[in-house]
């Protein structure tokens, strides 16, 4: 689906809005549900329906132009990820520290919801087309040394994702947010413990309730039901799968002798923490 197809299909949600908004809040949703969700919807698509960086602009002409290219291609989505979440108001009300250390640790398993929204069936570097733009993502791949399969799991998690969610912009920014707000869902023994986890648990509490309560307005409860299974099996392959990449591409800024010019943002997802002084004074400029 490519950016065009996109436009088209935010026609047809808004058309479904405008025929079934009546049925809707006065069923499961609430007017005030309703609003928070169209709100939510809307700052994902003003931020990623255009203007974003492309893998093709990725330089593989050698190993290490590589890696810090990628990085910056990374470093862009994390800041665009960062205003996003910013215009949750249950984030900007956390305290400053609780909300470097959920951006920092759940930043790698958001990264594969971006892709999956803008993924094209062809001639995208995730496509099975034999394209251009796949065959340099190959290199890119190639140069880093994967020997592990490790472009292929993350094809297979967005057409995972494109599979459960449709690219349905909704579903995709509703899980988001509770992404954003799950302590631990980056699989890192060494991730602090947040100073109220009372607030991040219940804001994680309430965007699962307002996706539970969406589904169940779209397709009736038993079909929602079957439909929730279906996503909670796909988000523990995210969750699975971005570990490895995270901790993939970690050995590989490390081992390459790179880090001094990889971008912070990527740096800071990774873990590297020789560099933990430098996020914290570049995540007290972006979050406060």
């Amino acid at each position: 689906m490519d950016i065009e197809e996109v436009d088209d299909n935010d026609l047809l949600h808004e058309n479904f809005h405008l025929n079934e908004m009546e049925d809707i809040l006065f069923g499961t949703l609430s007017v005030e549900d309703w609003i928070i969700i169209q709100n939510v919807r809307s700052s994902f698509l003003s931020m990623f329906k255009s203007n974003c960086p492309k893998c093709s602009s990725i330089d593989v002409s050698d190993r290490a132009s590589a890696l810090i290219s990628w990085s910056y291609f990374v470093h862009r989505i994390a800041l665009m990820f960062i205003s996003f979440f910013r215009q949750i108001d249950e984030f900007e009300s956390l305290n400053a520290d609780d909300r470097f250390l959920l951006v920092k640790y759940n930043m790698s398993p958001v990264l594969p919801i971006f892709k999956s929204f803008i993924y094209k069936t062809e001639n995208d570097c995730c496509s099975h087309d034999d394209n251009v733009i796949a065959a340099k993502n190959r290199r890119f791949y190639m140069l880093c040394g994967d020997s592990s399969g490790i472009r292929g799991s993350f094809i297979s998690t967005v057409h995972s994702i494109v599979q459960a969610t449709g690219q349905d912009a909704t579903l995709l920014s509703l899980l988001l947010a509770i992404f954003l707000f799950t302590p631990g869902l980056s699989m890192n023994e060494d991730e602090p413990l947040l100073k109220d986890s009372l607030a991040v648990h219940r804001a994680q509490g309430h965007y699962t309730k307002l996706l539970w309560n969406y589904l169940v307005s779209k397709q009736g409860e038993v079909i929602a039901c079957k439909y929730f299974t279906q996503l909670l099996r796909t988000i523990f392959q995210v969750q699975s799968r971005c570990k490895r990449f995270q901790d993939f591409f970690r050995a590989q800024m490390i081992s390459s002798d790179t880090v001094d010019s990889i971008a912070p943002v990527t740096l800071s997802f990774l873990h590297i923490s020789y560099f933990f002084s430098l996020f914290i004074f570049l995540f007290d400029k972006l979050l406060v």
